[in-house]
């Protein structure tokens, strides 16, 4: 429960003690107290553990968590926010869980995604370009360009909010996608032109990049595909807002994962750089 509903509940509690005390009347039980709370809007968060007695304080115990808003074991004990995907076919459940003072919670749940034209596949099986979103637990990646900017988000258009840093997209931004070379997988600066093969020029992605952030997939200096003879297992791993066909129904990704752009502006808004991570499954 979040601060201000605690204060909803003191307020409203200490009221009815006072008014019930002056009265002469006993203190309200702990039925009372969870009626003030649903009088007050309040629907989850805590409940009283003790009967209200004039002079004193009430315990209030948080919730436990809905097992289906538990993250999997595989996400890090650090962890503050989970993206979860749950692929089907080329389909996806996503689902925004966030620990909230201290307990998880589905704060959006049920989002309509998309994955690769492929599928899932896990990342230790998957090549660059097969057309599949690398299945397993990533944090929300962090990059540094060629200018010396560090970003987790970035975008053709305008930042939506987000806590991290974001990098507004610029001409000569050229997602390196092409294994054998130590910038695989990088933010590079090239020309339209030079850009070519499997990489990405950013610019080039209006709409479906309008707004993205950065899943951490064969990320880092450890990335597999930055030497020749290794083979280049992802790059450009983004979630991002939904490509359409001409009949207006979103469009499977090259390997990413998408939404539709209200719900990738909540996700982005809740992610924060260090706690946050990505489970994506088949």
């Amino acid at each position: 429960m979040r601060h201000g509903s605690r204060l909803l509940v003191a307020a409203a509690l200490a009221a009815a003690t006072f008014g019930a005390t002056a009265a002469g009347a006993e203190a309200p039980t702990i039925v009372e107290v969870a009626a003030i709370g649903a009088a007050t809007g309040i629907t989850h968060g805590a409940t009283a553990s003790a009967p209200a007695t004039p002079g004193t304080s009430v315990q209030l115990t948080p919730l436990p968590t809905d097992p289906a808003c538990q993250p999997p074991a595989s996400v890090p004990a650090g962890a503050k926010q989970v993206v979860r995907v749950d692929a089907r076919g080329t389909s996806a459940t996503v689902d925004l869980l966030q620990l909230v003072d201290g307990t998880w919670q589905c704060t959006r749940q049920g989002m309509t995604g998309r994955v690769g034209k492929n599928g899932v596949r896990p990342l230790a099986q998957r090549v660059s370009g097969d057309g599949t979103t690398p299945a397993g637990t990533f944090p929300l990646g962090t990059m540094t360009a060629p200018d010396g900017q560090t970003f987790q988000f970035f975008g053709n258009g305008a930042n939506p909010g987000v806590h991290g840093s974001w990098r507004q997209v610029k001409a000569g931004d050229c997602w390196d996608a092409s294994g054998g070379d130590p910038t695989y997988n990088t933010l590079t600066s090239r020309s339209a032109a030079a850009c070519s093969g499997d990489d990405e020029y950013l610019p080039a992605f209006v709409e479906a990049y309008s707004r993205a952030a950065l899943i951490g997939a064969n990320m880092g200096p450890d990335r597999s595909g930055d030497q020749p003879g290794e083979t280049p297992r992802a790059a450009a791993i983004f979630l991002h807002r939904f490509s359409y066909d001409a009949a207006g129904n979103s469009k499977p990704t090259s390997g990413c994962v998408s939404l539709a752009g209200d719900d990738l502006d909540a996700v982005l808004r809740a992610l924060v750089p260090g706690e946050a991570w990505f489970v994506i499954s088949a």
